[in-house]
């Protein structure tokens, strides 16, 4: 069920709070699901290690690319229009600001649930945001961890077929085929 809210007398009170998040893409990333979190009603934990920006660097290979793949699934076009709007004005000096739904009275069409991977969840906030954010927060960190997941992957797989290239070289040349030439040449 959509809500029209519409630009009256009430003022806006942020319910936002600063925040420094270290840089570095994979840190930015988790910021963003970390907003994404915020603005909707999801209590599972099963998350909660992927919004802990301040603690990046403690993820393992298997997390960090599991960051990259939820930020891809909560990709902002899935949430833009109903959850976070575009506005510079409402972000006054920062990159994006929160709100309580009850305090908006802008022209916005909020809705008051949205499906995330198969399941309704309840809208607490709305999220509103300059276009530089999303560029700092989720294009730019989302194109340089594919880049670098990939680079690895294709690493990966050169070292798998060197190594497998080896074990067919050595045994074509071990001992044993060795024996069996010189008998070949025996008869």
């Amino acid at each position: 069920m959509a809500l029209h809210l519409f630009r009256d007398q009430f003022g806006l009170r942020p319910t936002s709070s600063r925040a420094t998040v270290p840089d570095n893409d994979l840190a930015r990333l988790m910021y963003y699901l970390n907003c994404v979190f915020s603005a909707i009603e999801y209590k599972d934990q099963d998350v909660r290690r992927y919004r802990d920006y301040y603690n990046w660097s403690l993820l393992s290979d298997a997390e960090q690319r599991m960051v990259l793949v939820l930020a891809l699934a909560l990709s902002p076009d899935e949430f833009d229009g109903k959850v976070f709007f575009h506005s510079d004005e409402l972000c006054g000096d920062s990159g994006n600001k929160f709100y309580e739904l009850s305090q908006i009275r802008h022209q916005f069409l909020a809705v008051q649930s949205i499906v995330v991977a198969g399941q309704t969840r309840h809208v607490k906030k709305i999220m509103t945001y300059k276009m530089s954010w999303i560029q700092n927060n989720y294009v730019e960190p989302v194109k340089r961890l594919a880049y670098y997941f990939n680079q690895q992957r294709e690493r990966q797989i050169a070292a798998a077929r060197a190594r497998s290239a080896r074990v067919a070289y050595t045994y074509q040349n071990s001992p044993s085929n060795d024996r069996d030439l010189i008998n070949q040449w025996e008869k």
